[in-house]
């Protein structure tokens, strides 16, 4: 293995904040990948600092393209239109660029924009976590798009760890960014409107994740009046705990109708849990859930069935809890040594 690879990760590191979104978890995941897989020249451009700190992060970026020969960069879409110019006249004079895609959200943005297209046209490789978003760039011309699937750090829970429910309450959670977009309020509500309608308490909701600024109030009211004691905020898991905490849970819930929803971590952290999972139909879906084998999956034009599939994995637990052991199967595929051997062969850091 090459130790000294000169390399250097573009992404959102946070500086010296925590956050936990999913484009700082994978930016941090593949860095420390990489330092866990011998790689120890890597170094680091924090795009946390464009803003608060410009001189720094081009501080950071200069050394970075004078030093380092080939660059991962991990970026949101705000941070492909700043960056991106400059990546691709790298690229021309000889800096190999591995864009690893963050979002779903790529494809639409080269469909519009040529000059975008012409960019990642540019680069060694356009690492897409969907086969989907795959064959859209191919249809466009972006030759050097190839599939890697989304991956998190974290252990693969051993099936002697399951933990099977067949009895009231069933406890169901929520485990990513805490917005509106996320059907979080979908969630209380659903839960509510099968207890009340029961007459019993057949579901509790606990609920984990960074609240989005400017939602606190509005989350705060809908947990009061929606959540009627039935749903919790429990705060936020650091990502490395996931397991150990999602374990304990039922299914977890993921009614998102995010537009930027791509291949979402939550998913990943639930499979590695053994947790099944219940989604609505977001652009991606099919590619990360196997409808009735590891979840229950719904239309998206059709929200309101989110009720009717919590009330079947309440009525068929043993269906559901067969799911588990499905969940650990599915999860091997989004495994950090399945998806950074990969990386590591494409870069030829290898000897």
């Amino acid at each position: 293995m090459r130790k000294n690879a000169h390399l250097a990760i573009i992404g959102h590191f946070g500086g010296k904040k925590e956050y936990f979104d999913g484009q700082t978890v994978k930016t941090k995941a593949v860095y420390d990948a990489l330092k866990r897989f011998g790689i120890q020249s890597v170094h680091k451009v924090d795009t946390y600092y464009i803003r608060r700190n410009p001189f720094r992060f081009f501080g950071q970026f200069v050394l970075a393209i004078i030093r380092d020969k080939q660059f991962i960069v991990l970026l949101s879409k705000n941070g492909r239109k700043i960056i991106f110019p400059i990546l691709y006249k790298l690229s021309k004079i000889g800096k190999k660029i591995y864009h690893y895609v963050i979002g779903g959200q790529l494809a639409n943005e080269a469909e519009e924009n040529l000059k975008s297209r012409k960019q990642i046209k540019s680069f060694k490789a356009n690492w897409v976590e969907s086969k989907l978003i795959v064959t859209r760039l191919k249809k466009l011309g972006v030759l050097n798009a190839s599939y890697i699937p989304n991956f998190k750090n974290i252990r693969i829970l051993q099936k002697d760890e399951l933990s099977f429910y067949n009895t009231e309450p069933f406890r169901f959670c929520m485990f990513s960014r805490v917005m509106k977009e996320k059907g979080i309020e979908d969630a209380i509500k659903a839960i509510r409107q099968i207890n009340e309608e029961s007459g019993k308490t057949l579901a509790t909701l606990d609920i984990y994740g960074q609240i989005e600024s400017g939602y606190e109030e509005r989350f705060n009211n809908s947990i009061h009046q929606m959540g009627a004691g039935y749903s919790v905020y429990r705060g936020i898991i650091p990502p490395d705990e996931s397991v150990e905490c999602l374990k304990n849970y039922y299914m977890l819930l993921f009614p998102t109708f995010w537009k930027g929803e791509g291949m979402p971590g939550t998913i990943i952290d639930a499979l590695s849990s053994g947790l099944p999972i219940i989604a609505r139909r977001w652009k991606y879906c099919d590619e990360m859930i196997d409808n009735n084998v590891t979840g229950f999956v719904y239309d998206f034009e059709k929200p309101n069935l989110l009720n009717d599939m919590i009330e079947k994995a309440i009525t068929y637990p043993d269906q559901v809890n067969a799911m588990k052991i499905n969940c650990l199967q599915k999860a091997q595929e989004y495994s950090v040594d399945n998806v950074m051997n990969e990386v590591i062969r494409q870069m030829h850091l290898k000897d």
